[in-house]
């Protein structure tokens, strides 16, 4: 026994649960080797709820990334977990298809797909639809508890054949897979607006998944893929005209736990105008910020906010060179996060300016195309819950899933050898 292991077994129990609860997590998971005392301690609801109140304003590692799952932007500062600037969240051979709550969904060419925690490099299979050919990815959703803790997670597919009822009723056949019963089930919607995957960019909150379409300005639905709803709502956003008297961009982004939009408009010799709403639980907009004249002079387009400081938001500024900053709608401040952050920030700056001139040119293309959405944000969890396993599933690690994936293009002549 060595004298550190000496001096935790000799402490009061709560003053060193009040040590603990104050190291990152990584540090906290080598404890738990200890003892079988020490370790129903740390994996107690108690110490996880005391370790979520003292870390809630630390720094937390999330990162924004393109459609195709690569990471344009990274803000590291990670004192809750104490990991690496660059994580490799996603193994090599699959493509990112969705993210919600620090798991992600991954899916190979030949339609096999995996659930994970990339942090824990836990991952879990996910089962083929039978007789299905013709379902694509629609999304991820997860189920957490007031603290944040993952409890459970939905996979959701789509059917590629719509039945058209009328003018503005589609119905929709939707595929469910369940982490709690581990089968797929069949849902079917009604919506409004013709839903399909290469006509609508999609961002997910508490279980809800929220659709721009593209070719319907002004109008975002949503469901709720935790409730009994057979229908999509329909949310109009806020202040939105097909005849705007000036350049509008917009973003739909997540911050505090709410679904943001965000807005700034241009007009010719004034200043620019931003706005931030906060999207309520009744489905009404609430108009959190207006700001009139930002201090930063030329063009430029929201990106996103912060996903737990709701007071700071992001903006690509278009002013030769492109650059990203940050502002600070309370204090009016505004920085660059490269100078700001140094080494805690990363940014693939041409990656970065190749998304904008994609989404430039789109702009330019169709007026009504004012919303960006097309940011996936990821956050890691805020506590290392191990990942929900479906009855009987395994659960493997990333090795495991690498050299399932390494068999799989084996030839097989060269497997009966």
């Amino acid at each position: 026994m060595d004298s550190a292991t000496s001096t935790i077994r000799h402490l009061p129990e709560a003053i060193l649960t009040e040590i603990l609860a104050r190291l990152p997590l990584r540090s906290i998971s080598r404890f738990k080797s200890v003892s079988k005392t020490l370790k129903a301690t740390l994996e107690s609801v108690h110490f996880r709820r005391l370790f979520v109140s003292l870390h809630k304003n630390s720094s937390s590692y999330w990162s924004l990334g393109s459609r195709e799952g690569k990471e344009l932007i990274r803000f590291h500062g990670c004192k809750t977990w104490d990991l690496p600037k660059s994580l490799g969240l996603l193994p090599l051979g699959f493509d990112f298809k969705a993210s919600s709550n620090g798991l992600v969904l991954i899916e190979r060419d030949d339609n096999c797909s995996y659930v994970g925690n990339p942090v824990l490099q836990q991952w879990v299979k996910i089962p083929q639809l039978p007789l299905d050919d013709c379902s694509i990815v629609f999304g991820l959703v997860t189920r957490v508890d007031e603290d944040g803790v993952v409890l459970g997670f939905k996979v959701i597919r789509i059917d590629s054949w719509v039945i058209k009822n009328g003018p503005h009723s589609y119905t929709l056949n939707m595929f469910v897979y369940s982490s709690d019963t581990g089968i797929w089930t069949s849902k079917i919607i009604q919506c409004s607006y013709l839903i399909t995957k290469s006509v609508l960019m999609l961002k997910n909150l508490n279980g809800t998944i929220y659709c721009v379409i593209l070719h319907v300005p002004g109008v975002i639905v949503a469901h709720d893929f935790y409730s009994e709803s057979d229908q999509f709502m329909v949310i109009h956003l806020p202040e939105h005209s097909n005849n705007n008297n000036g350049v509008v961009n917009g973003a739909l982004t997540t911050s505090g736990g709410f679904v943001m939009y965000m807005k700034s408009l241009i007009v010719q010799e004034r200043a620019t105008v931003l706005k931030v709403w906060r999207l309520n639980n009744d489905e009404s907009w609430q108009l959190l910020c207006e700001i009139n004249g930002l201090s930063i002079s030329g063009s430029f387009v929201p990106i996103a906010m912060h996903p737990f400081a709701s007071d700071i938001v992001y903006l690509w500024h278009q002013q030769s060179p492109p650059h990203l900053v940050s502002y600070n709608l309370r204090t009016g401040k505004l920085i660059d996060p490269a100078r700001e952050y140094h080494g805690d920030f990363y940014m693939d700056q041409s990656g970065f300016e190749e998304y904008m001139d994609v989404i430039g040119r789109r702009r330019a293309l169709d007026w009504y195309y004012t919303v960006l959405i097309g940011l996936f944000q990821s956050v890691l969890p805020r506590w290392m819950e191990p990942l929900p396993r479906p009855p009987q599933v395994e659960m493997i690690d990333t090795t495991s899933l690498l050299s399932q994936v390494a068999c799989c293009f084996i030839p097989q002549e060269d497997k009966d050898e």
